[in-house]
């Protein structure tokens, strides 16, 4: 027993080997005498899959990631909208309906066919249904939790061997799933979305913990109120802008470009030691979130709607 104890003592630990130094020996490769501010946040070389990916923050972070030097894959149902950005990227496009049953299967499948690996995975894609708690509707709630909880588990576990192969040959690799502020704090109206939001964080820690060891990082990113189409869906102005800005630290309201930099941050080296928690970009909003009450779900009425909305939400699944 002494013995096998030694030999194991004697073995390097994989997962210190393969951070030790990321960064440092990548630049030395390049032949460069020192590293640059830009070196950590390069995804030369990855391939990425950001779901929900033609508007709002997806399709923010898949421009940003594009620009970083990463291979894009872009998902959505408008299929015509998809090909024109992943055009304008250099990009390629996958649609399926996350809202089906067997949507993450179906795009699984095919990035699965195209890719002999995948570094990084953006579960994206979601829905928001705004609702008081007495009138909720079973249908919509179904929806919302298809949207945001089932489609990315089903969807990176479909994907693990990709992610797998990619942490064997690049060091590691990054899923980054998209919640929100109200993962750990509800507004009125939007308890639903808020315990799919909590129920997300939570598997990201549970696969953060499962999968560390095959050099997968799981993180969450929690954006506040930012300006996107969802914004739109509800008619919601610049007078509400002003009503979020007074009362965020930062002064102002959300725009999808604050999210591309953690979102950044989270997929490349520079948070290679980074998993199982949550990177909140809201401006310091949710410090006041308890305070909101019901100008969040419905802006200047105080009410909630008689009959169940559901939008897109952050970046949406188109």
């Amino acid at each position: 027993m002494g013995a096998r104890a030694t030999d194991k003592a004697a073995q390097p630990d994989r997962a210190l080997a393969r951070h030790q130094t990321p960064i440092i020996s990548h630049v030395h490769a390049q032949g460069e005498s020192r590293m640059t501010p830009s070196t950590p946040f390069s995804l030369d070389g990855r391939t990425a899959l950001i779901t929900g990916s033609t508007k709002g923050i997806g399709r923010a972070i898949a421009a940003a990631f594009a620009a970083a030097g990463a291979r894009v894959w872009l998902h959505g149902r408008d299929q015509e909208a998809g090909e024109r950005l992943a055009g304008e990227l250099g990009a390629r496009f996958v649609a399926a309906d996350l809202a089906e049953a067997d949507g993450p299967s179906a795009l699984a499948q095919q990035v699965l066919e195209a890719e002999d690996r995948l570094d990084i995975l953006v579960n994206n894609a979601g829905t928001a249904t705004i609702q008081p708690l007495e009138r909720l509707n079973l249908p919509e709630i179904d929806r919302t939790w298809q949207l945001n909880l089932r489609a990315p588990v089903q969807l990176t576990s479909a994907l693990l061997p990709l992610l797998r192969e990619a942490a064997h040959v690049g060091k590691d690799a990054s899923v980054i799933n998209i919640s929100s502020i109200h993962e750990t704090v509800p507004a009125p109206g939007n308890v639903p979305y808020a315990m799919t939001k909590a129920a997300l964080a939570m598997y990201t820690k549970g696969a953060a913990v499962e999968w560390g060891r095959f050099g997968v990082r799981v993180n969450t990113l929690a954006p506040g109120a930012v300006k996107t189409n969802m914004m739109d869906e509800y008619n919601i102005g610049e007078e509400h802008f002003a009503k979020v800005a007074r009362r965020t630290p930062l002064g102002r309201m959300g725009e999808v470009t604050d999210i591309t930099g953690p979102a950044l941050f989270l997929a490349s080296a520079a948070s290679c030691y980074v998993t199982g928690t949550t990177v909140t970009a809201d401006g310091g909003s949710s410090l006041n979130l308890v305070r909101y009450g019901d100008e969040w779900v419905l802006p200047g009425t105080g009410e909630a709607p008689s009959q169940p909305v559901a939008v897109d939400d952050i970046a949406g699944n188109d």
